[in-house]
């Protein structure tokens, strides 16, 4: 996911928060609004079928009514052409809340627990309750997909929020600063804008549950701040997504579905694949095929807004740079850089195994338009490479072989598992969204998101007609003998 440096703190991360006399007016604020939520929360505000599917239609609303204003925000901050956020970011939002709407009756309805003879004549539910008042923090990659599909989870279990843009989009950030309060009730929702020390300070206050999506990096100073409260966090973070191209596979239609998952925001995607596993014997065929492709999909070449999209800011143009840099004689495809569009070609490099385990393209998440295509000997050299690194985010595997298919999907662990595409399984509410070790915790989009903000409430309901003796004491005779036989003892 992208790095989120505006909430690296600086200096102790456990230090306790300031005294009363300390408290800035910033810190004030933060905390009237925190105060305003609980309130409205504990009053019961989003505690109604009615008032969950009101506040989910409003977020919907708000997309559908100003599609042109939030595309604009996006083509400032990010240099995106219009269509990409359109296909990529808002539709994701609409589908979001059409599921929430259509299905959020079912998901808030009681599961019904069959009790026991031992618990005779009682009755036994599982009730799905909201945490209360949650903060959610988004990245500036996708700043309004990330921030405004958490919400709608939230809102849907029945929660209150404050959302965290990121700063590195300032224009997306004011945008959902200033319609957010014109489409939800400021006792249900608010933004809060900010940098490197607001993000602090929001973490330093008390919340009933914290959504960050972000690197793993900041994940891990996310779960401090909120270990100190005890506060359950889904965690959202990102990795090395790798994917697997086998001998066998459709090569024409292989190119286009990675190119289109790599190329998505120009690679600065949590999920796009991130390095190329195939076969020695595949390699200039597949190269061959990439080519191709890429001639199909920009025929009049990289054009920042309008076919293509730049890189956020000079800080991490500059990164990607520097690694191109560094892997100059492996490249295949590409390697064309504009710098004072921050625009960086879509470039391949070929590397072996061993090499592999010292570039500087594998080091870290590229979250750009670079990509290594690793030579392999043996599927077993693969599955060894993916499992001695963070589980990633998603794995991606493209062959007609049902076979390896199923040992790809037994012998790895990841947040995903996608045969024969990319990126795409975000695209339905059907599925969950989450990660495993370091690519995350958690999982939210559809039901996975009504439960991921809420916590199940045990019921067990008994009427006073039936009050066996055998259950208090004294325990003796023929009370023991009873007792073991309802427990289920087999000796005595």
């Amino acid at each position: 996911m992208a790095p989120l440096v505006g909430l690296i703190r600086v200096g102790n991360c456990m230090s306790e928060p300031s005294t009363s006399s300390e408290i800035s007016p910033e810190i004030r604020n933060m905390q009237a609004i925190q105060t305003q939520l609980k309130k409205s929360f504990a009053a019961g505000r989003m505690r109604s079928l009615e008032a969950r599917i009101n506040a989910i239609s409003a977020i919907e609303k708000l997309v559908q009514e100003n599609q042109g204003a939030l595309c604009e925000a996006l083509g400032k901050d990010l240099g995106r052409p219009r269509e990409d956020s359109l296909i990529a970011e808002l539709s994701v939002v609409i589908e979001e809340a059409v599921a929430a709407r259509k299905h959020l009756k079912r998901w808030m309805k009681p599961r019904r627990k069959i009790m026991p003879l031992l618990l005779f004549p009682a009755k036994g539910e599982s009730s799905p309750q909201p945490f209360g008042v949650t903060l959610i923090i988004g990245p500036w990659n996708y700043p309004f997909q990330l921030l405004l599909a958490p919400l709608i989870s939230a809102l849907a279990a029945g929660n209150c929020a404050v959302l965290k843009p990121s700063e590195l989009t300032p224009t997306c950030s004011r945008l959902l600063f200033e319609l957010i309060p014109k489409y939800l009730s400021s006792d249900v929702v608010q933004v809060i804008e900010g940098g490197v020390e607001t993000g602090q300070q929001l973490l330093d206050l008390n919340w009933d549950m914290i959504f960050f999506t972000g690197s793993t990096q900041v994940g891990k100073h996310i779960a401090q701040a909120a270990a100190r409260n005890l506060t359950p966090v889904v965690l959202e973070l990102g990795g090395k997504s790798p994917c697997i191209v086998d001998s066998n596979a459709d090569l024409t239609v292989t190119a286009r579905r990675i190119l289109w998952g790599k190329l998505l925001n120009s690679g600065q995607t949590c999920v796009a694949p991130d390095y190329i596993f195939t076969p020695r014997s595949n390699v200039e065929n597949l190269v061959r095929a990439l080519e191709s492709t890429l001639k199909e999909f920009y025929p009049q070449g990289f054009v920042r807004n309008q076919s293509y999209c730049g890189i956020v800011n000079q800080r991490h143009f500059q990164r990607l740079e520097s690694v191109a840099d560094a892997h100059r004689n492996q490249l295949r495809i590409g390697g064309k850089i504009i710098a004072s569009q921050r625009l960086v070609e879509p470039s391949f490099y070929l590397l072996n195994l061993a090499e592999a385990a010292h570039a500087p393209l594998m080091k870290e998440e590229i979250f750009g338009p670079l990509m290594p295509i690793i030579s392999y000997e043996s599927i077993d050299e693969v599955t060894a490479y993916i499992n001695s690194h963070d589980h990633p985010l998603a794995l991606y595997l493209f062959t007609s072989d049902s076979d390896l298919v199923a040992r790809v999907e037994r012998e790895t662990r990841s947040g995903s598992f996608v045969v024969n595409d990319t990126v795409i399984h975000l695209a339905t509410s059907k599925l969950p969204f989450g990660g495993v070790g370091g690519s995350g915790m958690g999982a939210y989009h559809g039901e996975s998101g009504f439960s991921a903000f809420s916590y199940q409430r045990a019921i067990m309901k008994r009427p006073f007609w039936l009050d066996l003796p055998v259950r208090y004491r004294p325990y003796s005779g023929w009370k023991m003998w009873f007792l073991r036989k309802l427990l289920g003892y087999k000796r005595a």
